[in-house]
Order: C-alpha cells, then sequence, then structure tokens
C-alpha cells in the first residue's frame, strides 16, 4: 500500500519530469482513492507558489490550477469558521470550465488538468501504451458562428461569410446581420399587406460545428444550436404565431396575450404566451426535452396537455410517445448556449453524439465505448484533441484522429 513518502516521491517524479507511465498510473490510483486530497493540494501549493512550473504547462494552466487549489481552500475554510452551517459533501462542486470525471476526490480536478498538460507536452506521451490519440496535426478545432438563411424566394444567404449590417431589404422586410446574429425586421407596411392564406417561410439553418442567433420578426429571440433548422413566417399575420424547429433551440418569446407562440417538433406542439425555454430534439436522441426557465407553456401531443412551471422538464419519449414532467437540470440544459459541455452520470456514446455536431466528425468504434457514467464539465472552445485527452485521464477508450474522423479503441 502506497504511503505518504511514496506519493510525495511521485510528485517530484512528476515535477522534474522523469515519471514514467507505470508511475503514472500508480500516482493517478492513489489520487482516485481521495486518500491524498490534502498532502495533493499542499504539494501543489508549495509548487505554485516557489513559482515553478512544469515543462508542459503554460501560464493559463498553471493560473487555473492555482485557481483550482484556492477555490476548494476558500470553501472548506469558509465552511469551519463559527456559525456556518457544515457543507454536505455533494454540495462541494466548484464550477470549472475544463473538467470531466468519474471519481470523487477533491483533488481530481487537480489531477485532471495536470494530466490534460503532461498529454499534450511536446514529447506527445500517452497515460498507457498503446495510446491512440494522435494530436501532432489531426486536430480540429471547435465550432463557430455558422448559419445560412434561405429565404421564401429561393435566396440563400451564407451567414458567417456575409458582412455586418443590412443585408437585403425586401418587400417591407430588413434583414440585418450583427456577430453571430441576424435579425429579421417587418415594417409596419408589411404588417397590413395583404397576403395568400398560405403565407411563405423562411429558413434557417446550421451545420454541424455551427451555432446562431435568430431574432424574429415579433422580436422573440431563438439561439440555435448545431444542425439545427427554424422555419418561419416572413412576417406573424392573424391570431397566431407559429415555428417549426429541428435539432435543438433555445427561446426567449416577444409577449403578445393575443398573439400565443407555438413551436412544432414532429407531431408535439409547445404552446406559450411569452416565456424563456429549450427544446432538445435531436432525432439521433430518445427523447424530445421541453426545458422551462421562466413563464409557463403546455405541451401538445396526441391529445394530451402537459403544463409546465419554471424548473420543470417535459420529456416525450420517441418509442412510446408518453411525455413525463421531471425536474429539470438547468445547468445541463442550458450549457451548450453557455459554451460548455456539461455532463452528469452520462455515457460516452451520448458525450460522443455531442462531440460529432460540435466538432463535424465522424465516430468510428473499433470496440464498445466505456459505460462508466462521467460527469463535469469541458468548455467548447477547446479544440477536440483536448477534450478527448481529458476523456482519455479518466482511464476510459482510447481516441485516434483522421482527418475528421475519431477511432475509438480499448
Amino acid at each position: 500500500m502506497m504511503n505518504k513518502e511514496r506519493f510525495t516521491y511521485l510528485f517530484e517524479q512528476y515535477k522534474s519530469d522523469r515519471m514514467t507511465e507505470t508511475e503514472w498510473d500508480e500516482w493517478r490510483e492513489a489520487i482516485d482513492s481521495g486518500q491524498y486530497d490534502n498532502l495533493m493540494k499542499a504539494l501543489f501549493r508549495n509548487l505554485a507558489e516557489s513559482k515553478e512550473m512544469h515543462p508542459s504547462w503554460t501560464t493559463a494552466l498553471k493560473e487555473k490550477l492555482w485557481h483550482e487549489v484556492m477555490q476548494e481552500t476558500v470553501l472548506l475554510e469558509n465552511n469551519s469558521q463559527p456559525g456556518n452551517p457544515p457543507i454536505p459533501m455533494q454540495e462541494k462542486k466548484i464550477p470549472l470550465r475544463h473538467r470531466i470525471f468519474k471519481y470523487g476526490s477533491i483533488a481530481a480536478s487537480l489531477l485532471l488538468l495536470i494530466a490534460l498538460a503532461w498529454l499534450l507536452k511536446p514529447t506527445e506521451r500517452t497515460i498507457k501504451k498503446p495510446s491512440a490519440l494522435q494530436i501532432s496535426k489531426n486536430d480540429i478545432e471547435p465550432g463557430s458562428n455558422k448559419a445560412i438563411l434561405q429565404l421564401a424566394n429561393g435566396k440563400r444567404i451564407v451567414l458567417d461569410s456575409t458582412n455586418n449590417g443590412l443585408i437585403l431589404n425586401l418587400n417591407g422586410s430588413k434583414i440585418i446581420k450583427t456577430n453571430g446574429s441576424v435579425a429579421i425586421s417587418a415594417t409596419d407596411e408589411s404588417h397590413h399587406t395583404s397576403i395568400p392564406e398560405n403565407d411563405s417561410y423562411n429558413i434557417i439553418s446550421t451545420p454541424r460545428g455551427g451555432q446562431y442567433q435568430l431574432i424574429l420578426p415579433d422580436g422573440t429571440k431563438v439561439w440555435l444550436n448545431s444542425s439545427s433548422s427554424l422555419k418561419f413566417p416572413t412576417a406573424f399575420r392573424g391570431n397566431e404565431r407559429h415555428v417549426e424547429l429541428v435539432g435543438e433551440g433555445y427561446f426567449e418569446v416577444a409577449k403578445n396575450a393575443s398573439m400565443p407562440f407555438f413551436v412544432s417538433v414532429n407531431q408535439m406542439k409547445v404552446e406559450v404566451l411569452g416565456t424563456h425555454f429549450n427544446i432538445m430534439a435531436y432525432d439521433d436522441e430518445k427523447s424530445i426535452n421541453t426545458t422551462l426557465l421562466e413563464g409557463s407553456v403546455k405541451i401538445l401531443e396526441s391529445g394530451d396537455i402537459k403544463k409546465l412551471v419554471p424548473g420543470q422538464q417535459a420529456v416525450l419519449d420517441r418509442s412510446n410517445h408518453q411525455v413525463l414532467i421531471a425536474q429539470a437540470d438547468i445547468q445541463k440544459t442550458m450549457a451548450w448556449k453557455n459554451g460548455l459541455f456539461e455532463f452528469d452520470n452520462t455515457d460516452l456514446k451520448t458525450i460522443m453524439r455531442q462531440l460529432v455536431r460540435w466538432y463535424d466528425i465522424e465516430i468510428v468504434y473499433q470496440t464498445n465505448p466505456d459505460q462508466t457514467p462521467l460527469g463535469g464539465s469541458i468548455s467548447k472552445n477547446l479544440n477536440l484533441r483536448e477534450v478527448l485527452a481529458l476523456l482519455e485521464a479518466n482511464g476510459i477508450n482510447h481516441f485516434k484522429i483522421e482527418g475528421r474522423k475519431v477511432f475509438v479503441f480499448p
């Protein structure tokens, strides 16, 4: 059994860049046990205060590691002060922008950040042989603001390659682009224009690796996730407002009590008057999830009507078309809009589906993916190799990048 002297020796091996792969595995298992949390933090604190840097560290990584130690220290010290009630273990969670874990030790995120640096150092050393992670040239950048706007007259506008400003003034409607957002404004004249009952529609769509914000003619704001589209009329007329969603979108609906707003997703409809909600309806997911943040909505499916209050989520099971209401994990639901991947007891295959949509990649499984539930947060601004390195640091599958294909190995 490892003792403190052996743990300290392994830390010195890491610090001096002499740690072997066998020693790395031994050190990681010791940290996984949670028995050396305080020693791990003390050793790192001494290292950071001495202003030493491991050869693989960047200044940003060093600052992040130091921030992690200080955040935990402040939280635990505050909890120990007289008059402060004890903080339950499940609430001692420090939010990080780059973290994913399968164990609960306090030092886990420190280890994973160090592991990431160790993986990405110039020698391209790997955790275990044979590691399949290839990072020298086969890296893939994260997604960005990309979308195509197809107008009712058939004209297509590639928004990511169009200059900011007024794009088009067509039949009383103005299309104005700013960074990552496009606004469709209908003039007073267009509202009163006599048109056929079957109004014409525009469609905005994001590709894999794309996202975009849209402001509809009524002032409703919509954020589209990658691989998504929204079909909407050139102007809202009559007694109702109707749009059709594919993929995932977050809505902040402009209030208009006399003209309720409907979002159609396949055979399901969401009815609102003015509210904030998110709908996740990707075809490759098992359910359609509608999450309410503010206001109220009705879910209409096969004659069944469910009402949501803020903080609730309606889950439509695609296999049996049943709608269940549950408390929502708002942080997890809104992570994509806030620039994060957020996982909570999430299996690797589900994680990889999100990576497919954001990095525009294809997954090739050379083995069954690990079933270990993972949790935590990873910034969507990371390159793909950095995300895969964080996954590998948990001792699950290994990965190899070839072009836009990611191979998953034992």
